[in-house]
């Protein structure tokens, strides 16, 4: 494994170098990143800024936005935690628990408690302390995820909002309440750089160091593909639906002209290795009935992880 110190907290740039090993440049070997980073809510693929972030608040403190190329919910870092990232080879399917299971093995050898729980947390103690995602790029494996070591919890709580449905499904009240840092749960290492330390030892074996070209085609990707534009377009769609599975929810939205569909749109927080526009494309241009709108999910092959274009169909034609 091969460690690459991209030497920034800005996580615009980290996602550039992630960007950079898995499309341009492919070493050879499997790709470690570390890095922490200064305050910064990380909005998954599909989400929208406006549901998912106190943006005044954002504003007021600072708090830098960007958007991932994963699918998953929102996250809050700041440099009490550690962001990870494992570049390998690809497949067409999301494989949490072949990347999950190095970084927990680290975690139980500094004394924490850490085993996986549902799709992609690490929880130690009933708490999450580290989130994950995942995703294909130029036919590689993107896995990056968080870990909470020293974060300011009562931040990540105040910048965030929780959607109602996890409040209601967990019986939890704030973001606070479910997540811990791992700084409370060991003696071995006290502080994030530390701990990162230690994950770079246990993880890896040859460092790759950064050239001055790398840094500045990180740059150049930092700027042009996760920066988080507010300004964009906020319409409402004539008929917008959530569909909530136990892998994430799926958001539905359907602009209708005269009875057709003009212009559909999907968000949500859910992993699709292949992405949403067959589902778009499919919906697009179809009769508004429960047997039209039904058919072209099911046509689209759409997949995420722990959904399927049939479980999808039925539940967003549900009253229709």
């Amino acid at each position: 494994m091969i460690y690459i110190d991209t030497g920034t907290t800005g996580a615009c740039e980290n996602f550039g170098a992630e960007y950079e090993f898995a499309a341009e440049k492919i070493l050879d070997d499997e790709v470690l990143l570390l890095g922490r980073t200064t305050p910064t809510l990380m909005l998954g693929k599909y989400q929208n800024v406006f549901e998912e972030v106190d943006l005044d608040y954002a504003r007021e403190k600072n708090i830098s936005l960007v958007r991932r190329m994963s699918g998953g919910g929102t996250i809050y870092t700041d440099e009490g935690a550690v962001q990870y990232t494992f570049i390998g080879a690809g497949n067409e399917e999301i494989e949490f628990e072949r990347y999950m299971l190095p970084v927990i093995d680290v975690l139980r050898g500094l004394g924490i408690p850490a085993e996986r729980d549902g799709r992609n947390d690490i929880v130690a103690c009933g708490r999450k302390v580290s989130g994950n995602a995942q995703f294909k790029l130029a036919g590689r494996t993107v896995h990056h995820g968080s870990l909470l070591f020293s974060t300011d919890l009562d931040e990540m709580d105040r910048a965030t909002r929780l959607p109602e449905y996890k409040i209601t499904s967990k019986s939890i009240k704030s973001v606070r309440e479910r997540v811990r840092n791992m700084s409370t749960l060991t003696d071995a290492v006290k502080t994030s750089e530390e701990f990162a330390a230690v994950l770079r030892e246990k993880l890896s074996d040859s460092v790759y160091v950064l050239a001055e070209e790398d840094r500045r085609r990180i740059s150049e990707l930092a700027d042009e593909k996760f920066r988080v534009d507010v300004t964009g377009n906020t319409s409402a769609f004539d008929f917008e639906k959530v569909c909530a599975f136990e892998a994430g929810r799926v958001i539905v939205g359907l602009k209708v002209k005269r009875g057709i569909v003009t212009e559909a749109s999907v968000r949500g927080d859910f992993f699709a290795a292949g992405g949403t526009d067959s589902l778009t494309d499919a919906l697009t241009g179809v009769k508004f009935d429960k047997k039209a709108i039904y058919d072209a999910v099911v046509s689209s092959n759409f997949s995420a992880y722990g959904i399927n274009a049939a479980s999808l169909a039925e539940e967003l034609t549900k009253g229709l």
